[in-house]
């Protein structure tokens, strides 16, 4: 109606910063009432001004061009805030532009004859500028009336309460109109015109699939506002049947619900088939698993109440092992400084950040002692060992699995304990072969991602002068011949800016004072304690003497990788053609040897270490140490920057490229297990990674706890729905309120389906249990940014001590081989009055009980129970020596009794069979084992007890008797 040149030729301003509005894409449906209210605040006589409120997505926008439709006589232009304050440039030409803005929109009106809208959007925006912007608006919207403009201001109650609401005379020349978001038949009216709209009506036979948009949103995305979020959603879906004309239906709405929210709503969990996977896992617990099936039985049913989270448990009863390392392993850690680059790991903390698979930094959500345990030691192919605990987990390849993925297939690793590889075995021997073939493989480690050191010395220079150095003369002397002085000496020169003389004769190099970092010296020579005075161990080193200093063994990667140039480029080797190009490092001193071995290890690279020893001069010998490295042929090259070297390193490449089997070293074989004689002090922890692994001691991939990714697992059958574990002991200060609300909410809001673990509950502050209150109330609980967070697909299960004394009761008179509740029925009234009653530091709020959907009690195991869990053990240590050995072995039944009866334990506390299966370990095994190794002959053996048992006879204060391995007669 009104061409853009008259606009551009008369009103540059008000051409600049707004442009007509655009029509709607969608027909906007139940609005009518908005629309009114809108029409009549531009009819009034004085102020005809209105303030849209409503929350992102609800439909500020498409209000105001629904009612464009309905009003053709007045022209309604977009003011654009962002381009304006872009073109005022600061925030007191602002108020000259909106001045003169609006004065332009007033003259239109007079000189046009016509009506003029102006909608501003994201209307905070001006106003949070400058008081002077304010001030300059507050007339324009005072004369609105007389000056016949019309302004459509549009903000979310957020920004309102933020930046309008406090200047009380703006806010009277503003008509309030509130839009609440639609209700579902009003969204399902928006979502058949969009199906219509984009041609894929045919596809709904009725409104059920619209419904079910509707409610997942509102249930999983509470943060955002309707009909927004269905429409993506529906948006989402047209998208995907364009694309691949699959049909609009359920399953590709779950698939998009997956893609987008993480949601898995296609997942059914079968309560038979749970029920059967968790008897798999725990014995003789028939009630507590038959409890847990029944709540989510009824969620799957969809008869859970809607408004709080699937289920909500409480597990009461004795508690488990977890997974663990030694505290005494060390743990490379990252630190934004670089100053801490190791820790303990019985020091860590959550906040913590140790390395990943990959060497890239990951946070320490959980820490959790675990006490004195059994340790195994885990030794891998290249000599590295970590020390761990028989729960403790590896995400490990088989054999075959590795020849598949090295073959280009898509191969999952499994997850299996250090104790179930023991019980496997980690070698096997075939038939006709002496050799022992692994059997498991966990990944490599990629490099280890530590900051950037400060060092004075560039690393590739120091690495060369602990190879060639002549370090024990007072100046610098650099040992280097033909083509490899070139580049060696030079490169040293070139740091220290100085050109190279030989010295003495042809090999031997000093470096003339120059511009370099050691200045104003009347020596003509750079000095040796001069170079190295930030190294001092150095200096004077003989070649048996020399290390590389800590500080450059934990550098950034380009600068360890820049170290191991400089050394290989010195005493590194390549081997030439028609063989296999190896690469090695050679060394008389043994620290150094290590020292680049730990380097290497750092940076991912799987190396092993040698030793010989080598005739000198006058007789004398001395110990040789070489680093082989084991990379494949297209790493080679980076260990070299000499160019002789670095060309044989690429020929390996070419010169093998024809070979069909090519090693690869992805992965690292584990060649052994071995108990250790000791316990020793544990803990686990629990890292903020999506593959659950975590690098320990010499650089290992190892398991974090895996009781999170264990139980989802179990609950749900999937990965992705992932449990959150909260150690509530460290959140049993009031002040530690605001810290767990804060975790809670982004940890949800991160992983909206998972299971939620709030360990040993009784422990937290009465603040922070008021939190899981609310929770557990309503489903929803607003994070640091007052957005809502849903925990309406959240399976909360709390854990607990409180009662402990009646189990104790328990476990000593009412024990059950089934744990099928009988016992456990006659004590459920203490159970819950014990709970509920607890005080001071074990205390278990009542409010939070009555709460709970379940109360899970673990039945203590009674003797069968535990004998059944042993003779399982048992007979799994037969067949293992059958298998390796082919040695049969008789068992007499006393041995059981002995296990179980005196040596096992009927403690609540002491973890039922737990004590027994130790005895198995530490008496049975390791006499079997130690009767195979002394008589390799025997075919068949037996194992008794020998003495008198106190279970026989209860007049013995204590028992003489022990396990005897002997030859079968």
């Amino acid at each position: 109606m009104f061409h853009e040149a008259l606009l551009n030729e008369r009103y540059p301003l008000l051409s600049k910063l707004s442009e007509p509005l655009k029509k709607g894409e969608r027909d906007i449906v139940g609005r009518e009432h908005e629309t009114m209210q809108l029409l009549a605040s531009m009819s009034r006589p004085e102020l005809r001004n209105a303030l849209l409120l409503a929350e992102a997505g609800t439909g500020k926008t498409a209000l105001v061009q629904a009612t464009m439709l309905v009003d053709p006589d007045r022209l309604y232009l977009e003011v654009d805030p962002a381009r304006m304050i872009s073109e005022a440039g600061n925030a007191e030409t602002m108020a000259a532009m909106l001045k003169g803005f609006f004065d332009e929109a007033e003259d239109f009106v007079k000189d046009e004859k016509h009506e003029l809208v102006l909608f501003i959007d994201e209307f905070h925006q001006i106003i949070q500028l400058s008081d002077a912007a304010v001030e300059a608006i507050k007339p324009v919207l005072a004369a609105s009336g007389t000056r016949g403009i019309r302004i459509i201001a549009a903000t979310t109650y957020e920004e309102f309460h933020k930046h309008i609401s406090p200047n009380q005379p703006l806010v009277e020349r503003l008509q309030r109109i509130n839009l609440n978001p639609p209700d579902q038949a009003t969204t399902i009216n928006i979502l058949q015109g969009m199906a219509e709209r984009y041609g894929v009506a045919d596809e709904f036979y009725d409104d059920h699939l619209f419904r079910q948009i509707y409610e997942y949103t509102q249930r999983y995305m509470p943060a955002s506002a309707q009909p927004r979020k269905s429409i993506l959603v529906l948006d989402s879906m047209v998208g995907w049947h364009r694309l691949t004309h699959r049909p609009m239906d359920r399953d590709l709405l779950s698939d998009v619900l997956m893609e987008s929210l993480n949601v898995n709503v296609a997942f059914r969990v079968d309560g038979a088939k749970i029920k059967k996977q968790l008897d798999e896992k725990v014995f003789s617990q028939d009630w507590a698993t038959s409890a847990v099936a029944r709540r989510l039985q009824l969620s799957v049913a969809g008869l859970n109440d809607k408004g709080k989270p699937m289920a909500s448990l409480l597990f009461t009863g004795s508690t488990g092992v977890g997974k663990f390392c030694i505290d005494s392993t060390q743990v490379p850690v990252y630190s934004s400084d670089g100053e801490t680059t190791w820790k303990l790991h019985g020091e860590l903390v959550p906040g913590d950040r140790v390395f990943g698979r990959q060497g890239r930094p990951v946070e320490v959500l959980g820490h959790f002692p675990q006490g004195m345990q059994d340790v195994y030691r885990v030794t891998l192919w290249d000599g590295r060992t970590l020390d761990v605990g028989g729960p403790h987990l590896w995400t490990v390849y088989t054999a075959k699995q590795r020849s598949k993925k090295h073959a280009g297939k898509d191969v999952a690793p499994m997850v299996l304990s250090t104790q179930e590889m023991v019980e496997r075995g980690v070698v096997r021997t075939y038939f006709g072969d002496s050799r022992e073939h692994l059997k498991f493989f966990i990944p490599a480690n990629g490099p280890v991602h530590w900051p950037e050191q400060d060092v004075d010395v560039d690393p590739y220079v120091l690495g060369v002068l602990i190879g060639n150095g002549c370090l024990t003369e007072t100046q610098l002397t650099l040992s280097s011949d033909g083509d490899d002085a070139d580049h060696t000496v030079w490169t040293v020169g070139e740091w220290l800016g100085s050109a190279p003389k030989s010295y003495g004769h042809n090999y031997s190099w000093v470096f003339p004072v120059g511009v370099g970092p050691v200045e104003d010296r009347r020596d003509a020579l750079y000095q040796t304690k001069d170079v190295l005075a930030s190294v001092p161990d150095l200096i004077g080193a003989r070649s048996a003497e020399r290390r590389i200093p800590e500080r450059y063994k934990h550098g950034s990667v380009q600068q360890r990788w820049a170290l191991v140039r400089g050394l290989f480029d010195t005493d590194g080797s390549i081997g030439g053609s028609n063989d296999r190009f190896n690469v090695s490092y050679s060394t008389y001193s043994k620290g150094l040897a290590e020292d680049l071995r730990e380097v290497l290890f750092s940076l991912g690279v799987s190396n092993t270490i040698k030793s010989w020893t080598r005739a000198k001069e006058g007789g004398r010998e001395l110990a040789e140490y070489g680093v082989h490295v084991k990379v494949g042929n297209e790493d080679k090259a980076r260990f070299f920057s000499l160019p002789r070297k670095h060309e044989i390193a690429r020929r390996a490449v070419i010169e093998t490229s024809g070979r069909k089997r090519v090693k690869k070293f992805d992965m690292v074989g584990i060649a052994s297990i071995e108990k250790l004689p000791e316990q020793q002090s544990s803990s686990c922890i629990y890292v903020n990674d999506e593959e659950h692994l975590y690098q320990a001691g010499q650089f290992v991939v190892t398991h974090n706890t895996e009781l999170t990714k264990q139980l989802a697992r179990l609950l749900f059958g999937d990965d992705q729905r992932h449990l959150i574990r909260f150690d509530m002991t460290e959140y049993a200060e009031d002040s530690s309120f605001a810290a767990f609300r804060s975790e809670l909410t982004k940890r949800v809001w991160d992983l909206s389906h998972a299971v939620l673990l709030f360990d040993e509950v009784e422990k937290a502050s009465a603040m922070v249990t008021r939190v899981l209150l609310q929770v557990l109330d309503d489903g929803r609980l607003n994070d640091d940014n007052n957005r809502e967070v849903s925990f309406l697909n959240t399976c909360i299960v709390l854990t607990t001590n409180a009662g402990s004394e009646i189990y104790k009761d328990i476990s000593q008179y009412a024990a059950d081989d089934t744990g099928s509740g009988k016992q456990l029925m006659e004590y459920e009234k203490l159970i819950r009055r014990s709970i509920s009653s607890t005080t001071g530091d074990n205390r278990f709020p009542p409010e939070l009980l009555g709460r709970i959907d379940a109360i899970v009690p673990f039945q203590p195991l009674s003797l069968p129970t535990q004998q059944k869990i042993v003779r399982k053990k048992l007979r799994q240590m037969v067949q293992e020596v059958f298998v390796k050995h082919n040695v049969r072995i008789d068992v007499d039944a006393m041995v059981l009794q002995y296990l179980i009866e005196d040596k096992g334990d009927t403690d609540s506390d002491a973890g039922g069979a737990r004590a027994a299966v130790a005895k198995l370990t530490d008496e049975v095994t390791t006499a079997v084992a130690t009767f195979l190794n002394e008589h390799p002959s025997e075919r068949r053996i037996r194992i008794d007890v020998v003495g008198d048992l106190v279970s026989d006879d209860k007049n013995l204060l204590s028992s003489d008797a022990h396990v005897e391995v002997s030859a079968a007669r």
